[in-house]
């Protein structure tokens, strides 16, 4: 026997211990010794560490997530022509006037609207809060409904609360409607 240069010998011998056979793109892993099983020479991570963590971030981003949907789903009704009618009206409105002030707007930093507006289906149930020029907030209450889209909406209320009175916006203008 010839001897072997120690770079063919390394070759060699490495791939008598691990022969890498390939299928399709995972590698199979023959060994030298098939009695002695395979080890694994390094500790697998814990599936339980980092569970409070995992647990809060995932209810911070749902948490987040639902947030921003609500203020999104909100963001529609404040620009919905219904609303913008209603403060279009409450802005010309002598009675809204004397008690808000001019620069009739939504009161605070984000607007937000409560209850249904679902004018597709026919429901209006909504209340707002406004501010005018004087200083005092006043809140905004519509109900309407209709049967089918062929006809308009019947406004059961309409009505603008101030501190110290409520005022029938429905009653200054009999015939208002939002179609």
């Amino acid at each position: 026997m010839s001897m072997l240069p120690s770079r063919m010998l390394r070759q060699r011998t490495a791939l008598a211990a691990v022969r890498g056979l390939r299928t399709g793109s995972r590698v199979m892993v023959e060994l030298k010794d098939k009695e002695r099983p395979m080890t694994v020479n390094a500790e697998l991570p814990d599936p339980m560490a980092g569970r409070r963590k995992r647990i809060a971030a995932f209810a911070a981003f749902s948490l987040a997530t639902g947030s921003a949907l609500a203020v999104i789903f909100n963001y529609e009704k404040t620009e919905s022509a219904i609303v913008s009618n209603t403060m279009y009206y409450m802005r010309r409105s002598g009675q809204t006037i004397d008690a808000l002030g001019e620069n009739i707007e939504f009161a605070g930093v984000i607007p937000w609207v409560w209850g249904e507006l679902n004018p597709v289906a026919g429901k209006i149930n909504i209340t707002f809060s406004v501010k005018g020029k004087k200083g005092v907030t006043g809140i905004v209450k519509l109900v309407a409904d209709r049967e089918n889209r062929r006809e308009e909406f019947r406004i059961h209320e309409w009505s603008l609360t101030v501190p110290d009175k409520k005022i029938d916006l429905l009653a200054e203008n009999p015939h208002s409607s939002f179609d």
